[in-house]
């Protein structure tokens, strides 16, 4: 299996970090900028591209030959969604939305009521939602009416177990295979992916739950990996040559 890790496009809430633009408010499930969707145009061009090469493209390293990409998976949250829609359509192969691809602490706002932070609980798209907005999306299973999300803020230590659970979910679907994966993702998951994926620092309990290393991940940046018996190679990380230099984010 070739599996590819793909951030979504900028979204609203990326803007507003991006631009310091920190008295804007935060929203819960933020949809694209038209920076993101450009962003995400560029990037299904790219995918979309292949030339013939006189060697084994299976082993070709900076995809020269193309992606050639079999199977196309996001989150349920609208900014991945959304991505990974321009690619479906551009690439031609569906699109399947997963429960436990989505980012780090889930849909929720906080605000502060005398001092104290309240989570809001919210539940993400619901099901007739998403058939009006993404009528060509596909579920890998059925989510609740009230919506996918069951409210509040994801806890930390939960963050690692999903990472796992998705990591053993494309090994049991694509492990042993010539399938191209692309999994649209969000950059602080993309983290927890990575370490499920290396079996990094899997019970790192550090006091202000940061780890000692990160990993950039830029919108609409590419991250492939090689899978075969168990094994998982890098073979290149966030990769964005593809978009001018103005629209990386």
């Amino acid at each position: 299996m070739q599996l590819y890790f793909i951030r979504h496009g900028q979204s609203e809430n990326n803007a507003i970090w991006d631009e310091k633009s920190y008295s804007a408010a935060r929203v819960s499930d933020p949809r694209l900028t038209e920076k993101g969707v450009l962003q995400a145009s560029y990037l299904a061009e790219f995918l979309a591209q292949s030339r013939a090469t006189s060697g084994d493209d299976w082993i070709d390293s900076q995809n020269c030959a193309g992606f050639k990409l079999t199977h196309l998976y996001c989150s349920f949250m609208e900014r991945a969604i959304q991505t990974g829609s321009i690619l479906s359509e551009r690439l031609g192969i569906p699109l399947f939305a997963h429960p436990d691809m989505f980012e780090v602490g889930g849909i929720y706002l906080e605000t502060l009521v005398e001092d104290q932070p309240v989570i809001s609980t919210e539940y993400g798209l619901t099901p007739a939602d998403l058939k009006q907005r993404y009528p060509k999306l596909q579920w890998v299973q059925p989510i609740g009416d009230q919506g996918w999300w069951q409210g509040g803020r994801e806890d930390r230590p939960a963050r690692m177990e999903r990472a796992k659970k998705v990591i053993a979910y494309l090994y049991e679907q694509h492990g042993g295979t010539e399938d191209r994966v692309a999994v649209i993702t969000h950059g602080s998951f993309f983290g927890y992916l990575f370490r499920a994926l290396f079996h990094l620092d899997l019970e790192y309990t550090g006091s202000t739950g940061s780890l000692p290393y990160g990993l950039l991940l830029n919108n609409c940046g590419i991250t492939r990996f090689e899978i075969s018996e168990q094994k998982a190679t890098l073979v290149y990380h966030n990769r964005v040559d593809f978009m001018p230099c103005e629209l990386i984010t």
